[in-house]
């Protein structure tokens, strides 16, 4: 059985003793207020526990988890199971500036934890990977479909040839054709979509560079990816067709293109300085 079917509460309970006397305060607290540690980014339960970021993270490894997203995903089950709530759910008793609040709350939590849980040179260096790619693929279905398009139209925008596809046939007859270098981009939430795992795998057969977005670690997306980037949404009722998996899959996105903005104003900036020293030279 793999760490991440293992209930949460119970191996801290199990490996309590063998903590740190730091570690076992961020313990006790998650233990208290699970609900809380869920929507807390790392920063936030390390000022929560009176210690440091590294201290939550060394726990969470202490657990047998790759992070503190990975742990926190974990935590969801549990939760849902206690039936505590890990995000607001409007009520018929709530007035309209409580939802708007709660709403508000909602995609604050989510939005910081999903760009905290983000490691920005993994972010960085995947921007240099598309913007030098000679064609950049995308894929997603359903609702990732959507997400897709819009990373696909921002690309483009930036003079980055780029495509997206939605198709299952065009996918299997198009993927094959992508070469070293060349980028496939695969978007799913659930990190369960068969026709995306499938992409994903024939394309670093054949040398691309692969990137998986998608919410759950361990995935079969997960495992598949060269690369991986991991939104942190709570499970909810709607699940991947909440607008709420969209957005965090567009913040990822949105950093991934800022830093590729950045890339290339700095290209443009190199290419006019030696420009200039060329005239004056000449």
């Amino acid at each position: 059985m793999s760490v991440s079917q293992i209930n949460p509460i119970f191996r801290i309970n199990k490996l309590y003793n063998s903590l740190s006397k730091s570690e076992k305060r961020v313990a006790e607290y998650i233990q208290k207020h699970m609900a809380d540690a869920v929507v807390l980014t790392l920063q936030g339960l390390a000022k929560k526990c009176s210690t440091s970021d590294a201290t939550v993270l060394r726990f969470c490894r202490s657990l047998g988890y790759m992070g503190f997203a990975d742990f926190k995903i974990s935590l969801v089950p549990e939760l849902l199971r206690s039936g505590k709530k890990v995000y607001f759910e409007a009520d018929n008793k709530d007035g309209a500036a409580d939802i708007k609040e709660g709403l508000k709350q909602n995609f604050i939590n989510q939005v910081e934890s999903t760009l905290n849980n983000c490691d920005i040179n993994i972010a960085s260096s995947l921007a240099l990977k598309i913007s030098k790619a000679n064609k950049v693929m995308i894929i997603g279905l359903g609702g990732s479909a959507g997400v897709a398009q819009i990373f696909c139209d921002s690309l483009g925008s930036l003079g980055i040839y780029s495509s997206f596809l939605q198709d299952r046939s065009i996918i299997q007859n198009v993927v094959p054709m992508l070469k070293s270098n060349d980028v496939l981009v695969g978007i799913s939430h659930s990190g369960e979509t068969e026709e995306v795992i499938s992409a994903i795998k024939t394309a670093r057969e054949y040398g691309a560079v692969t990137i998986g977005i998608t919410n759950f670690l361990p995935s079969g997306l997960a495992d598949a990816a060269q690369y991986l980037l991991l939104t942190v949404v709570p499970s909810i009722l709607l699940g991947s067709y909440s607008c709420q998996a969209r957005i965090s899959q567009l913040v990822i996105l949105e950093l991934i293109l800022y830093e590729i903005s950045k890339l290339l104003k700095s290209d443009y900036s190199n290419f006019n300085s030696r420009q200039n020293k060329s005239l004056v030279i000449s």
